[in-house]
């Protein structure tokens, strides 16, 4: 519905331009370990969304964001795609007795709804090397 309006829309369409603000805004937010920045990118990408089509933020999604946000959420964002469909992620503020009640909030509400626990690394993105062994080399040749 909403892709194929824009199928032939170009990279200068206005209504994906607030959308494309908030990536590198978020990606400077992480750098800088900054979350509340982060929060507000994710929010703003959400809010843009919504702007783009309002089916794709669905009311269980908003009745989602009103439980997160009465537990302190800094940031919120629906992704995939949207509507009936996809996730939301969070980011939730510093206090983890806030969230652990949020999560029991929104399952108790919502059953079929599911925590899958994601952390932001303080040490970034870390590569392991490792010798390639035996079964590698013979994969390969």
């Amino acid at each position: 519905m909403v892709i194929h309006s824009m199928e032939n829309a170009g990279p200068d369409n206005e209504y994906l331009h607030e959308l494309r603000t908030t990536a590198p805004r978020s990606r400077d937010a992480v750098y800088a370990g900054d979350f509340d920045a982060l929060g507000r990118a994710m929010i703003d990408n959400n809010e843009a969304q919504r702007r783009l089509h309002p089916a794709l933020v669905s009311p269980d999604a908003d009745r989602i964001i009103e439980i997160v946000q009465e537990h302190g959420a800094i940031g919120w964002k629906v992704n995939g795609a949207g509507g009936d469909g996809g996730s939301l992620t969070l980011l939730c503020g510093p206090r983890s007795d806030a969230k652990r009640a949020m999560i029991r909030e929104i399952e108790a509400e919502r059953p079929r709804y599911k925590n899958i626990p994601i952390y932001l690394s303080r040490y970034g993105l870390r590569v392991w090397k490792h010798e390639a062994s035996q079964l590698d080399n013979s994969l390969s040749g």
